[in-house]
Parts: C-alpha cells; sequence; structure tokens
C-alpha cells in the first residue's frame, strides 16, 4: 500500500483502527462479523479499570437507595454483586427512603461491579432534577455460565416505550418520581407500567413526554438469567408471522399480493388498532413515479385498489419519459379503471426529488404517501397504521417495513452512519432469524428511527410543505434520509411501522450505480449530504448503540479494532 493510503486510513479510522485495517489490506484478510463472546474480550474490563474508578473523586456523590423483587433463590447471587459494587453510597431503600435515586431492580439479576460508579459518575457534576430516570445495556447468563444475548438498547424512545419495555429489568429512577410512579412488587406488566408513568407521564402540562430526562448508558451493567429472555413487559408478543408461512414461490412468479397476505394467519398486532370508520377516512395521496415497468406499476396500483383496506385514495401516476406504447395504454386503461388515478406527466430529466416535490404540488389529499412503482401492498390495513402514526402533530413521516419477494428484509428503518452515511436495518435478513430478545423487540414494534426509506413513506402534506418538500439537489440518493433529518431537526419524529408491511423489488426501476456519469452523481450527493448533516454523523444514530456495527451486518457487534470511527470523512475530499 502506498504511503498516503496508510495515512489516509489513521485519518479516518484512528491509529488503532487504521493499523488494524492496513494489516488487514496487506494480509489479504476478509473482515467478518465477530460474536458477542469475541466482543465482550475485547471491551471487558481490568483490575486497572477498577482501581482508577475506585481513585476518581466525584464532586457531588449521589446517595441511592436499592430496592429489589426477585424470587428468593435468586437473591444471594444479587446481593453479593452489590456487594461487589466500587461505589459504595448506596443503602436499602427501607434504611434510606429519601435517598437522591432509586435503584429499582426486577427479576434475577446480577449487578456489575461498575454499575452504580457509572451512575453516581454521570450524575456528578449535574442538577439531579435534570435526571429522571437512567437505563442500560445488559445480557443473559446461560446454562453453561457464559454470556450471551446482549441487549444493545437505543436511547430514549418513548413510542417504542408506550409498547414494549425496552428498557430492561434494571434502572435507576429519581426518588420522588418513583415514589409518584409507585414501586413495582412485582415484574413484568405491572414493571412495565412503572416505567411508562416516569417516562411518559406528562408532569409539566406540555402534552409531551420530550423534556423529561431520560438517559441511557449504552454501557452492558448488569445480567439476567436466559430463562427469563422473553419477559419483556406488556404487549411483547413476538412477531411470528414469517415463520414457515412466507411463499417465496408465489411472490416471486407475480401472483398478487392478496395470496400472500392469505397466508399470514398470525399478524403481529399492537395495543392500539387504526383508529379510522369508512367514510370517515381523510384523502391520502399516493405519489408513484413511473418510467416503463408497466408490470411493476399494474401491481402497485393493483395491490392499491385491492389489497388495501383505505378507500380514500387517490393514486398520482407521475409519468417521467416513458416511451413504450405499451406503457401509455396501461395508463389509459388504468385511469378508465378507477376515477381515483391520475397520470400526471414529468417531461424533465429524472429526479426522484423534484418528480415528488411536482407530485405533491398537484395532490389533493391531507396525507401524501411516498411510494415506489416496485412494491406491492402485503398487510392489508399498512396504509391505515402508517396513517394513525402520521395523523399525530409530534409525528414528521412514518415508514413501513419492506421485503424482497424471497421474504428477507429490505428496510427496516434507516441507520445514520450504517455503510458510512445511511443504510437500512436488518437488510437482507430472514425476519425469523433476528435475535430474541433483542434486536427483535424493536424490530416487532413501532419504534422512532433516524430515516425511512422514500421507497414507502407516509406524511402530512402540511409538513412536507412546511420543510420544503425534498431537496432537488439530491437527484437520486439520500433525499428520504435529508427528509427525515430536516423533520427531526424540527422536533418532529420519524416513526418505523414494522405492521405495515409491502414487497419491494429494490431498485427494479432505477437499475444499478454502474455508468461513470451515475457514480459522479452519486459522489456529488454524498458531498452534499455529508457537509450538511456532519456533526449529527459524528453524533451518531440514537437509535443504534454505539456497541453495534456499522459496517457489517446491522445489529450485531462491533469490532472496535476495525471499526471506523468517522468513515464519511472519506467522502468529503471524493
Amino acid at each position: 500500500m502506498k504511503l498516503n493510503r496508510i495515512t489516509s486510513y489513521v485519518k479516518e479510522n484512528g491509529i488503532r483502527q487504521g493499523a488494524a485495517l492496513t494489516l488487514d489490506r496487506l494480509l489479504g484478510r476478509q473482515r467478518t462479523e465477530i460474536s458477542y463472546e469475541q466482543w465482550l474480550s475485547c471491551s471487558r474490563l481490568s483490575s486497572h479499570d477498577y482501581q482508577k474508578m475506585e481513585k476518581t473523586p466525584l464532586e457531588h456523590a449521589p446517595l441511592i437507595a436499592v430496592t429489589a423483587s426477585m424470587e428468593e433463590e435468586d437473591r444471594t447471587t444479587f446481593f453479593q454483586s452489590l456487594n461487589l459494587q466500587i461505589y459504595r453510597g448506596f443503602r436499602a431503600l427501607k434504611n434510606c427512603p429519601q435517598a437522591d435515586y432509586i435503584l429499582a431492580v426486577e427479576g434475577s439479576c446480577t449487578l456489575k461491579p461498575e454499575l452504580l460508579w457509572e451512575c453516581a459518575s454521570f450524575l456528578s457534576d449535574r442538577d439531579y432534577s435534570d435526571v429522571d430516570l437512567i437505563y442500560f445495556d445488559s445480557d443473559m447468563i446461560g446454562e453453561d455460565g457464559k454470556k450471551c444475548l446482549p441487549s444493545f438498547r437505543p436511547d430514549f424512545d418513548p413510542d417504542l416505550l408506550d409498547r414494549v419495555n425496552y428498557m430492561g429489568n434494571v434502572v435507576l429512577v429519581r426518588t420522588d418520581l418513583a415514589y409518584k410512579a409507585v414501586l413495582p412488587s412485582s415484574g413484568g406488566a405491572v414493571f412495565h407500567r412503572f416505567l411508562k408513568r416516569v417516562c411518559l407521564e406528562d408532569r409539566d402540562g406540555t402534552g409531551s413526554a420530550s423534556r423529561h430526562a431520560i438517559v441511557h448508558i449504552p454501557k452492558v451493567l448488569y445480567h439476567q438469567n436466559l430463562d427469563e429472555r422473553l419477559s419483556l413487559g406488556e404487549g411483547a408478543v413476538l412477531c411470528s408471522r414469517f415463520r414457515g408461512k412466507w411463499d417465496p414461490e408465489a411472490v416471486s412468479g407475480r401472483e398478487k399480493p392478496r395470496q400472500a397476505h392469505q397466508a399470514e394467519t398470525e399478524p403481529c398486532r399492537e395495543a392500539d388498532p387504526p383508529a379510522h370508520f369508512p367514510g370517515d377516512e381523510p384523502l391520502i395521496s399516493v405519489l408513484i413515479p413511473n418510467k416503463e415497468h408497466g408490470e411493476d406499476l399494474a401491481r402497485c396500483v393493483d395491490a392499491l385498489l385491492t389489497v388495501n383496506t383505505w378507500q380514500n385514495l387517490e393514486i398520482l401516476i407521475l409519468e417521467n419519459n416513458s416511451v413504450e406504447a405499451e406503457t401509455f395504454r396501461l395508463y389509459e386503461e388504468l385511469e378508465a379503471q378507477d376515477e381515483r388515478i391520475r397520470v400526471l406527466r414529468w417531461d424533465k430529466a429524472f429526479n426522484y426529488s423534484a418528480i415528488n416535490n411536482f407530485g405533491a404540488a398537484s395532490a389533493r389529499g391531507e396525507y401524501l404517501l411516498l411510494l415506489n412503482n416496485d412494491t406491492q401492498i402485503l398487510e392489508a390495513d399498512s396504509i391505515a397504521r402508517m396513517q394513525r402514526l402520521a395523523s399525530s402533530p409530534e409525528t414528521g413521516a412514518v415508514g413501513a417495513l419492506l421485503l424482497y419477494p424471497d421474504g428477507r428484509v429490505q428496510h427496516g428503518g434507516i441507520i445514520l452512519g450504517y455503510g458510512g452515511i445511511a443504510g437500512h436495518a436488518w437488510e437482507g435478513v430472514f425476519p425469523a432469524d433476528i435475535p430474541a430478545p433483542f434486536p427483535r423487540l424493536v424490530f416487532t414494534h413501532t419504534h422512532n428511527a433516524s430515516a425511512v426509506t422514500g421507497a414507502c413513506m407516509m406524511l402530512r402534506r402540511s409538513v412536507f410543505m412546511a420543510v420544503g418538500g425534498m431537496d432537488e439537489q439530491l437527484e437520486v440518493t439520500f433525499n428520504d434520509v435529508d427528509l427525515c433529518m430536516r423533520l427531526r431537526k424540527e422536533g418532529l419524529k420519524v416513526l418505523m411501522c414494522p405492521d405495515a408491511c409491502l414487497i419491494h423489488d429494490e431498485s427494479a426501476s432505477r437499475g444499478s450505480e454502474d455508468t461513470p456519469q451515475k457514480v459522479a452523481r452519486f459522489h456529488q450527493e454524498i458531498r452534499v449530504f455529508v457537509h450538511r448533516w456532519e456533526t449529527e454523523l459524528e453524533e451518531g444514530d440514537p437509535f443504534y448503540n454505539p456497541n453495534l456495527t456499522l459496517t457489517m451486518k446491522s445489529w450485531t457487534c462491533r469490532d472496535e479494532r476495525r471499526e471506523a470511527r468517522r468513515p464519511y470523512l472519506k467522502y468529503l475530499n471524493i
């Protein structure tokens, strides 16, 4: 390798990572995913680390009370781990009911020695009233005593917490709030309701929980017994609709998606079904850019008309420079078939952002559904579920679960920084293969995301217009991510709704980036995006744990020896 290339590796990745990557390249070694056991071996604290913690002075040492709800046979192990805590400023709750914070423990948990020290260190230089609750990452202890199945949790996600206890069974809560929320005497659903009262109740009268200081320390700080791996709180029913029921032949053979939908006998349901009634549905404008690809478009529209349950639609086909006579015959047939279908012509060069902005300006609906022509609705109430979420004034955009025709995930939300800039969560993985409890718990419930794909995105038309629509500088790539980032910058949420499910033949219409012109345009759009969102890329995706990789299969462990610290930097100099 040339010296300037080695220098570039070190600049982008740091000395340690740069050296490892350089050596891999020189020796021709292929990177592979690392196991949790390997991750632990690299992240385990040494005796020197613990000694350093013990000697570190804390400006303000909070008094912590401890309360635990567990079976009698689990208490010995728990109290042993409590007695090994580096930070000693704690007591049993009955002995100090007026402590600053309460460590609430539910179930058979073993604390790592640094758990309370991490809490005290974080709180030391802060006003205690600014921190309501702290939660942590965790893992399981198998029958062989080995650590496994890590729960690398996202930062505070009120929508996910509203549906399921993703925070786990050990939390530190400010004492006054813990008493107001009523400390649980038993676990499971009761503990989940306790967490919701602490984190989600409208205590300041603003109608929002967003001002509450919920802190996530992204470190594995306690262990649970493996037999409790499915005790995830109220509403945590794992999605089983993909287990042995997916029929790839029906989909790849281009049967109507209705047939695949009818095979789904166990849909994943949440506590709040779509809140709409026939005749009381706001108008949704579906924007479908199209050039040729009549068969794809026909299947897409057919699913909207026959599988989808939401009837108050206008379907705007945004025609862009088709030349085949069959395409225009299809347009005539579709417009004659249903009065809700209109074909609008965009005669300029392809620009995904400009085409959708044109469609939005022509739309009559209260809501916009950006939809690729190579998608087909699989779950009949997908649009209804997305609309319910999009109707909240706190929500900017809503995305859907998209599957390849063979049943693998194509889109489950977008991770900022993944692949260098932004990439799809769980792409290429069969849903049934996503590990429980994490990350399957996240995958199966509505949750916040940094962005969702424009291949299927719903948002209120007023919101789309208020932020200026899509950026037409981003002609093909990252325009959907950029739109979502601007929505989030305005304080609006971007939600991923896994109960809205479609098939997506990704890039069936546009093809790959395989010409010099396309590559040059791709690099230019990357530069635009990185310059605009460099701070956010540096900070990392709040809904994707920093212990997880940005370069290998999503939601797998990060290899600190080889993971680039700032992989997006290389795109700034293209």
